[in-house]
């Protein structure tokens, strides 16, 4: 029997996930934000990440473009960020909601982000309608916190709370 996409979401809605905001800049220089949780680490030796992004999409588009894309982790309490850049309509110009800084090689990276990482992009792989960006993280900073969670289509902490 196939298995139907709602199925599949549903399935893997009961695998709870950090969140994360990517940042990356539109052809005019505006910031620009998403959400996403599907990212994980793959090599100490060297550092790299693993982003899966939508094709076509605008944030897609910029990190073909720039060749790198910022990675925050968000901290609970900050759902109202991931909501707000999860939204796939409305204005294409994000503001950054929130303190923010501009790393040396202009990437964006937030300020009350548990752990933000500066990833230039290494390779790249199509996979279905995504395509995963395999990026080496130049520069990291983190502080002490709890993340934000998403599990059964909800925003939560490791408490559940």
């Amino acid at each position: 029997m196939p298995v139907s996409k709602d199925d599949f979401r549903q399935a893997w809605g009961k695998f709870p996930t950090g969140v994360s905001i990517v940042t990356s800049h539109l052809e005019n220089g505006a910031p620009y934000c998403t959400t996403a949780n599907a990212v994980c680490s793959v090599s100490l030796e060297p550092l790299l990440v693993m982003l899966s992004i939508t094709r076509p999409g605008t944030t897609h588009a910029n990190i073909l473009r720039e060749g790198r894309f910022g990675l925050n982790f968000l901290a609970e309490g900050q759902s109202a960020m991931a909501i707000q850049y999860a939204d796939n309509k409305g204005n294409e110009i994000r503001d950054i909601a929130g303190k923010h800084h501009i790393t040396p090689v202009g990437t964006t990276l937030l300020d009350d982000a548990l752990a933000s990482m500066d990833c230039r992009v290494v390779q790249q792989h199509d996979a279905g309608d995504h395509t995963l960006f395999i990026a080496e993280v130049e520069h990291l900073e983190t502080q002490p916190g709890a993340p934000l969670v998403f599990h059964e289509g909800h925003y939560t902490t490791v408490n559940g709370e």
